[in-house]
């Protein structure tokens, strides 16, 4: 294993995978590829909404910042090497053309623990890269 893909949200919920790939790229000597995805639909509609307007540009670019800020503060003084990218579009169909782009041997993704409606009607993003991507994946809870 030579490459890892972990997406991040900025959730709580994802601590818990940057511990697992820090583990995972000790034991394997992988180096980490750190994405967020920015959903354009669920931005537009916060900064829309907010009574701040500001541009949906500005938004997702302050909005994206700051969740790779954290989570590069998670890697820091680490001996692998490990690589931040932002971009915006479906996240699940941009983590898996990353995974598949950059050659990665594994996504390392975290889930939320939708309700069953809610996973229904909308799907999650973990349950859409089990299901979609080329490569294997690790889902933790």
């Amino acid at each position: 294993m030579k490459k890892i893909l972990l997406p991040v949200d900025g959730s709580e919920f994802c601590t818990k995978a940057y511990d697992m790939a820090k583990d995972f790229a000790k034991k394997f000597g992988a180096e980490i590829a750190v994405i967020h995805v920015e959903n354009i639909e669920s931005s537009f509609s916060y900064a829309y909404t907010t009574t701040n307007f500001q541009s949906i540009d500005a938004y997702i670019k302050e909005k994206s910042e700051e969740i790779i800020e954290k989570a590069k503060k998670h890697f820091e003084g680490e001996d692998f090497k490990v690589t931040f990218e932002t971009t915006t579009g479906d996240p699940a169909s941009e983590i898996i053309d990353y995974a598949e782009k950059e050659n990665c041997d594994l996504i390392l993704i975290c889930t939320h623990g939708m309700s069953t409606t809610r996973r229904f009607l909308i799907g999650s993003v973990a349950n859409k890269v089990v299901h979609h991507a080329t490569v294997p994946v690790f889902v933790i809870r």
